[in-house]
């Protein structure tokens, strides 16, 4: 009789109990966007303060841990590099934010639902004019003073390069002339490659890339953002110059990882 490795029931009984963990925090964080919605009007501020609220209890319990450096904005667009499903979550566990993130997140079961409750501005890519026709919601919550995370990737990576950067999601903040920030995110999988088990991209399927990584021991995120905001009177200036604060955000953490 062939017998299991002896790591088996150790990861199988990791998914169980993180995946129980990750259903209640979604489940959790659902009933209270319910709750407060049949109470009355569900401001945005109201939203993005739950899914900051819930996003901290969550990850812990899936064995995720939050490494910050620096200090978000209190307002404005943040600009950042994409790497898995699990992004909206961590930055929301930092501080409450809101998103703008591409459409298919929208589809994502437990991430994608609580997105959209928390507000989350999606774009299609694939049409050209989705970008401009989005641009008076994104306009709106920065005048609101949200603090607005913006994905200008458009996509997922592994994590190994940074992505060109679309410049029309930046017209909005070109015309407020509200603060841009740059981050950057990271992950380290202990006994893993993070590139393929914590980064989501490419033409990977949730579910089998999601019980992979709840059954890791353990994964690190760091998360940083960068001590200077800029305004910018030209969306591809804005483009340009955050992709190079982005990068060497990503390029210092790195060097620190080596």
């Amino acid at each position: 009789m062939e017998t299991l490795p002896a790591s088996l029931p150790k990861r199988m009984a990791r998914v169980i109990l993180r995946g129980t963990s990750l259903a209640w925090g979604v489940a959790a964080c659902l009933s209270e966007y319910l709750l407060r919605r049949l109470a009355g009007r569900l401001p945005e501020q109201t939203r993005i303060e739950v899914l900051h609220r819930w996003s901290r209890r969550t990850l812990p319990r899936m064995g995720i841990t939050l490494d910050v450096t620096g200090l978000p904005p209190g307002t404005g667009l943040i600009a950042s590099n994409h790497l898995s499903y699990l992004d909206i979550m961590v930055y929301s566990a930092v501080a409450p934010c809101a998103f703008v993130s591409k459409r298919e997140v929208r589809t994502w079961p437990a991430v994608g639902w609580i997105a959209t409750l928390a507000g989350t501005i999606y774009v299609d890519r694939s049409r050209r004019s989705e970008t401009h026709t989005i641009q008076p919601e994104i306009q709106s919550a920065l005048a609101s003073g949200l603090r607005l995370v913006l994905f200008p990737e458009g996509t997922s990576s592994d994590g190994s390069s940074l992505l060109r950067f679309h410049s029309s999601l930046f017209q909005p903040a070109v015309d407020l002339q509200a603060p841009v920030s740059a981050a950057s995110i990271a992950y380290t999988v202990h006994g893993g490659n993070a590139g393929t088990d914590a980064c989501y991209w490419g033409e990977m399927t949730l579910f089998p890339h999601l019980i992979n990584l709840l059954g890791k021991h353990s994964v690190r995120v760091a998360v940083k953002f960068s001590h200077d905001s800029f305004r910018f009177s030209d969306r591809k200036q804005a483009a340009q110059q955050m992709h190079h604060e982005v990068e060497r955000l990503r390029l210092a953490g790195v060097a620190v990882a080596k």
